[in-house]
């Protein structure tokens, strides 16, 4: 879910490699700075917190920036099935943000010129530089109460997550 600042990056501790925060202080972090995010996800439940979890595990945040960047991740470093995925993306907020997303882009036209030219040789950069380095793939729909109590770092280290930082 992108923030209404979507074209904002917002530098929040759980963005950092090595961050000491646990995994549910990081989301506390993310909700506390996206607070419209915050609710949704308390509204729709368990698949938008597993997906707000990833932004926190993989030092995303939630603009339209931290949204695109946050795809490689997900769809190559998580244990996500096409099942969730097809129903996230079925989500009629999720629609929409897509929506709004393209739009931010300049339209639908001008946001395939930037995917293509842009976007895509950066997941392939991510894909290659990151996501293929990690050492275990991400649960993303079984994120343990010990996980969400263990430092960010720990986890990225035992994950072997290196961030991209844009």
């Amino acid at each position: 879910m992108m923030s209404e600042n979507t074209g904002m990056v917002h530098h929040m501790r759980f963005m950092s490699q090595d961050c000491e925060l646990t995994l549910k202080e990081g989301l506390d972090e993310l909700y506390a700075g996206a607070s419209e995010v915050a609710a949704v996800s308390v509204r729709k439940g368990k698949a938008f917190r597993d997906h707000d979890l990833t932004h926190v595990i993989f030092g995303c945040d939630t603009s339209l920036n931290g949204e695109i960047l946050l795809n490689p991740w997900v769809l190559f470093g998580t244990t996500i099935t096409r099942s969730e995925l097809k129903d996230y993306a079925a989500d009629p907020d999720v629609k929409r943000l897509n929506a709004e997303g393209i739009d931010l882009l300049g339209g639908r036209l001008r946001g395939y010129a930037l995917f293509i030219v842009y976007y895509l040789p950066l997941y392939a950069w991510i894909w290659v530089r990151h996501v293929r380095c990690m050492t275990l793939k991400w649960p993303h729909s079984s994120v343990t109460e010990e996980m969400l109590n263990t430092p960010l770092g720990e986890l990225r280290r035992q994950f072997g997550i290196r961030l991209y930082c844009s």
